[in-house]
């Protein structure tokens, strides 16, 4: 199972007079929250399996002139930590699980402390450390390894970038971490030993927009593929950026909500994400093949029956017209789902995305509650 962290703000400037009870954000005037979750996404085929923890918070003061030597469970980064011990705590179940965040994850404590014996970390680097050999960076130390091979993926699209095929040397060597002085706590070791995986971009566009990832992890890094493997697992996080579309943007418009007080407004982020989360897994199982995926993942009992009744009054006469996945597969439910959100059913128009689903589930929890209602009579 992958963690995947993040953070991202919630930006309610544009409605501040009528806002209260809310932190700073983003250039330190703007007023807003905080969210960090933690998406649990499964390793093999990138299917979303739910939300597995989330920090949420207000920035309510300025950064003490000492802040980078204070304990880092003093600081806003122990985010990283914390969500993850959550998350993995609730995944009692998973063999293994690694921790996958982006360079502002990049923090030794989280190297020292969340790795045991089922749980691996996967982090961008972003801090050219010293390493265990006097007068040795980390950055200088992988660009002097031999390149052991090349791959080839495609990058997609983010604003102001459009999606390309990239291909990429690949390096790899493991490499000794010098504790920082700065804010050193006795209890984390001296020295970390990770293994290091680096891309780099070969005839890249310009140089600003070339793709370097310099990757640290547990993960045993022996051959290319292992190394492959690793950058595989990184470009995972595009999930964990899509529950952020879909919350902020695409679907829920979090942003836009008309609630005034800022407890409230925590509460609603939480919500928000656990929608999302499960707008993810109707996207991804609107097609899912087979029986693996069952709609008992999402709908409780109650639901399933309500899936029922409404499926036997969306079907059309026609074989066309009828859902034609297995009965309570998730498929089957995210069909009912996506015709609730406005789609017509047909197989060959464009499939159902988050914007559909996210209205399908509102007009699906309402008829939902009337049902319960109806069923107290």
């Amino acid at each position: 199972v992958l963690i995947i962290e993040d953070s991202s703000e919630i930006n309610y400037e544009a409605k501040a007079s009528r806002k209260r009870g809310l932190g700073r954000v983003g250039n330190g005037t703007d007023i807003g929250l905080f969210v960090h979750p933690a998406l649990a996404v499964d390793a093999v085929d990138g299917s979303v399996l739910g939300l597995a923890g989330a920090t949420i918070w207000r920035r309510e003061a300025e950064k003490a002139d000492d802040y980078q030597a204070l304990p880092i469970e003093a600081k806003e980064s122990h985010k990283w930590i914390g969500t993850a011990k959550t998350a993995c705590q609730a995944l009692t179940d998973a063999p293994q699980m690694t921790v996958i965040g982006d360079r502002e994850a990049d923090i030794y404590e989280v190297f020292a402390r969340l790795p045991d014996e089922r749980t691996h970390v996967l982090i961008r680097a972003v801090r050219d450390r010293a390493l265990g050999t006097r007068g040795e960076r980390l950055f200088g130390a992988i660009a002097k390894t031999p390149q052991a091979g090349r791959i080839a993926f495609e990058l997609q699209a983010r604003p102001g970038r459009p999606a390309r095929t990239v291909e990429l040397a690949v390096r790899f060597t493991a490499v000794s971490l010098r504790q920082p002085r700065l804010g050193a706590d006795s209890r984390d070791p001296r020295e970390l030993t990770l293994n290091m995986v680096e891309v780099r971009e070969i005839d890249p566009p310009s140089a600003k927009d070339a793709v370097i990832w310099r990757l640290l992890t547990t993960h045993s890094v022996e051959t290319l593929a292992d190394a492959c493997r690793i950058v595989d697992l990184y470009r995972s996080r595009w999930s964990v950026e899509q529950l952020f579309r879909t919350v902020k943007s695409q679907a829920i418009d979090l942003e836009e909500s008309l609630i005034a007080d800022g407890d409230a407004l925590e509460r609603l982020a939480a919500t928000a994400l656990v929608v999302a989360t499960k707008v993810m897994q109707l996207v991804h199982g609107r097609g899912s093949p087979g029986q693996r995926f069952q709609a008992a993942h999402l709908f409780d009992p109650t639901e399933i029956t309500v899936l029922e009744v409404l499926i036997a009054k969306l079907e059309g006469k026609t074989q066309k017209q009828k859902n034609p996945h297995p009965t309570h597969t998730l498929a089957w439910a995210a069909w009912c789902i996506a015709r609730l959100g406005g789609w017509n059913g047909y197989e060959k128009e464009r499939p159902p995305g988050p914007i559909t689903f996210t209205h399908g589930l509102r007009r699906f929890n309402a008829i939902t509650d009337g049902f319960v209602l109806a069923s107290q009579k």
